[in-house]
């Protein structure tokens, strides 16, 4: 029998079946953890982003390679510079592959419209001399994607690289002891003079 110093099986049962229930059901809880910390976006992997911007970039490139600029032209005729020629067979070559338009630039304010539209004719004529099919819709005169810099700009943007200017602001560099950090006065007005 039973002894009144031994609990009864009876006793047991209710904190055994708490018990088997508390076994049971931790496992099912799992770590639960509280995030302590804001939700943030994950970041892009790399490249992911900026690939996009380089893409467009190149391709912006691949297409003003088939500009034909008004320096490729002998003067204010249609007759191809001495230097065309390459171009052309370059843009002959690629022009199956890719879908750019072959672009005459136009004269300043469109004031020319015979002579853009027989450098048109002329470029059309050498394509279709090289064996190239369907220009005639592919050739367009229309403005060059960089606007043109005058001889006057062009040298001051070369000078104005040794004289530490970049992009009109002066920001001279160099250092040494002095504050500020001035070039000295023999390189800032450093010229190199012509023919050297």
């Amino acid at each position: 029998m039973h002894s009144p110093d031994q609990p009864s099986c009876q006793d047991w049962r209710p904190q055994r079946v708490v018990l088997l229930l508390a076994a049971l059901l931790l496992p099912a809880l799992g770590c639960q953890k509280t995030q302590l910390t804001t939700s943030f976006d994950r970041p892009f992997p790399l490249g992911a982003v900026s690939d996009v911007f380089w893409e467009t970039q190149q391709t912006n490139a691949e297409a003003a390679d088939f500009i034909f600029f008004d320096h490729e032209f002998k003067g204010q005729t249609s007759e191809l510079a001495p230097g065309t020629k390459r171009h052309l067979e370059s843009v002959a070559l690629r022009m199956q592959h890719v879908p750019f338009p072959v672009v005459i630039e136009q004269s300043p304010h469109n004031r020319r419209l015979a002579l853009d539209e027989a450098r048109r004719q002329m470029i059309v004529g050498q394509l279709v001399r090289m064996g190239v099919s369907d220009v005639e819709g592919r050739v367009v005169i229309a403005p060059a994607f960089v606007d043109a810099v005058s001889a006057i700009e062009g040298e001051q943007a070369y000078y104005s690289l040794f004289n530490g200017n970049v992009s009109g602001f002066n920001q001279n560099v160099g250092g040494g002891g002095e504050a500020g950090g001035d070039l000295p006065d023999s390189s800032v007005n450093f010229r190199p003079t012509p023919g050297s």
